[in-house]
């Protein structure tokens, strides 16, 4: 009951700002997902100063609409070394991945997929969609539960401030 409870708080809440963006102290994270050739990767690989892993899956309303936002987070700062990897959860795998991904038009994102649900497990994400931010050492340094306004002007200066831009 409680975690239906949190789904539809997530479901109806307004996008996250900056204000929403919880820093944390590092702590190290050690996650493994896969790219779409099965093989092994963690995120943090992707060689940015800043890593936002965005757990999300094609059934969830909520991050669908968040999507297209996220991705041209990722276009326009790239050069600021801000990498997105988006973390799909779908069962249904690449298939369903591949059917988001081409209906919302994604280009800019680097797709990945947690088959058995393991990463999110590991980090204990609540719910989707669920944003955590790495740095340059895999560390985690942030975190957004629910959807974020990743267009704010104020939540793009809160990540160039952690990339340390």
């Amino acid at each position: 009951m409680r975690g239906i409870a949190l789904a539809l708080t997530l479901l109806a809440a307004t996008p996250a700002v900056a204000a929403d963006l919880v820093e944390s102290a590092p702590k190290p994270v050690s996650i493994i997902v896969q790219d779409r050739d099965g093989r092994d990767l963690a995120p943090s690989a992707l060689g940015g100063r800043l890593t936002l892993v965005h757990f999300w899956a094609s059934w969830c309303g909520t991050c669908r609409t968040e999507f297209p936002a996220i991705d041209a987070l990722q276009k326009d700062m790239r050069e600021e070394g801000v990498r997105v990897a988006a973390v799909s959860l779908d069962r249904l795998g690449w298939p369903a991945i591949d059917r988001t991904a081409t209906a919302l038009e994604l280009r800019e994102v680097t797709l990945l997929h947690d088959r058995n649900r393991e990463a999110a497990q590991k980090l204990a994400v609540p719910g989707l969609p669920t944003t955590v931010v790495l740095d340059a050492a895999g560390r985690e340094v942030a975190r957004l539960v629910g959807a974020g306004d990743w267009e704010d002007e104020g939540l793009r200066a809160r990540l160039r401030q952690l990339a340390g831009k």
